[in-house]
């Protein structure tokens, strides 16, 4: 009780202050939620890391939030963060049954509870896809469940970009289910409705809206998930600079406050449009593969964690993907031994070997795609389960 009211203080004392700066800082308009009687299971579409900030100003009250592991090796930062809101905390990449049991726990003790399903920042404008069993959850929960869409957000923080920028957020209340609707549904139904509710494909909103997102440097840390150069084809050879995208081809596009990319050409290009040519040609260089070099290789330090979120070790080296492996500093694993792959922030991956306690996290410098090789992981899974590896 005593730690639930200093949550509950906290979110008193800080929200008024929040609310201003969104509604200064990125023009931030939402549908007031304070109405919507808890508790409640909200669910809403992820781009900025602001997102908890922007949907509690919404909610009008505090609410228990689900976050990445990530978060738990912050320093003072992770005891602060822990103490005054207290996280619901999930690891990338896995299942998440504790996760989920926590959840409804915390709805079943009268509290809200926010996740964001797709567990993931967009990379490319998209709402990507959900969690699998969030249809479930929501029906188990005995709670009700309300979906909230944020619009603006993928321009506002593009998530390879290294900056911010100044536009107009729009927070909807899409739709309130109550426990009797839920119950009438089946589990694939609610995850229906929900990616119905909670999808936006930026670009399109931006066709739409045409909604100026200013800024410095707003191409910079483009390369951080364009891997793949749409003149030449050829994969690690893009380069930003401030507004600007280029590779040593001769290609060379200007990034403008609206998200699309013109070339030197008068071409245009949108960031959703060119990742998904480079995921629909990455199949095609694979199978082109000569087996003697990586398919691409960084330069990046790999970190050993432990349960506990400790570290455990930390080394320097190059990360390779061949056709039957990866390896990361000295260290050989092949993609049969991987049970899940997954990206948080910018660019760091995650890594869960099987028979493994703990995981394994890569990183390197800012300009780092770690996409690439999340991408060839997704290939290598589905040739593996369909048999054609």
């Amino acid at each position: 009780m005593k730690e639930r009211k200093r949550h509950q203080l906290t979110f008193q004392v800080l929200s008024p202050i929040v609310s201003v700066f969104l509604k200064i800082r990125f023009n931030y308009v939402f549908d007031d939620l304070s109405k919507v009687e808890g508790p409640y299971l909200l669910l809403a579409n992820h781009n900025l890391e602001l997102d908890p900030a922007l949907v509690g100003v919404a909610a009008g009250r505090h609410l228990y939030f689900v976050a990445s592991e990530h978060l738990m090796r912050k320093g003072i930062a992770t005891k602060l963060l822990m103490y005054f809101f207290k996280p619901i905390i999930h690891m990338k990449g896995r299942q998440g049954v504790q996760t989920v049991k926590q959840m409804i726990r915390t709805l079943k003790n009268g509290h809200s509870v926010c996740i964001f399903p797709e567990g993931d920042r967009s990379f490319n404008g998209l709402t990507g896809p959900m969690l699998p069993t969030i249809g479930r959850v929501a029906r188990c929960s005995g709670a009700k469940l309300v979906t909230y869409r944020i619009e603006g957000g993928y321009f506002a923080q593009p998530r390879w970009s290294l900056t911010l920028r100044r536009g107009r957020l729009r927070g909807r209340l899409v739709r309130e289910y109550s426990v009797e609707e839920l119950k009438k549904m089946t589990d694939e139904q609610v995850n229906s409705a929900i990616c119905e509710d909670l999808y936006e494909d930026a670009y399109e909103t931006q066709s739409r809206d045409r909604i100026a997102f200013r800024g410095k440097n707003l191409a910079l840390g483009l390369e951080t998930m364009l891997f793949r150069c749409p003149h030449c084809g050829r994969i690690s050879t893009l380069h930003s600079e401030k507004n600007r995208l280029y590779c040593d081809c001769g290609f060379n596009a200007v990034y403008d406050v609206y998200g699309d990319l013109t070339d030197q050409n008068g071409k245009k290009y949108t960031v959703t449009e060119l990742d998904r040519e480079q995921r629909e040609e990455l199949p095609k260089s694979i199978a082109v593969y000569s087996g003697e070099k990586p398919f691409f290789s960084d330069l990046v330090t790999m970190y050993e964690i432990d349960e506990r979120h400790n570290i455990r070790r930390e080394v320097s080296g190059t990360l390779a993907a061949f056709g039957e492996w990866i390896e990361c500093c000295g260290r050989r694993v092949n993609y049969d031994q991987i049970q899940g792959m997954a990206i948080y922030s910018r660019n760091s991956v995650i890594l869960h070997i099987a028979g493994e306690d703990g995981h394994i996290e890569i990183k390197s410098d800012k300009m780092f795609c770690g996409l690439k090789y999340l991408y060839l992981y997704k290939i290598k899974e589905k040739q593996m389960q369909t048999g054609k590896m």
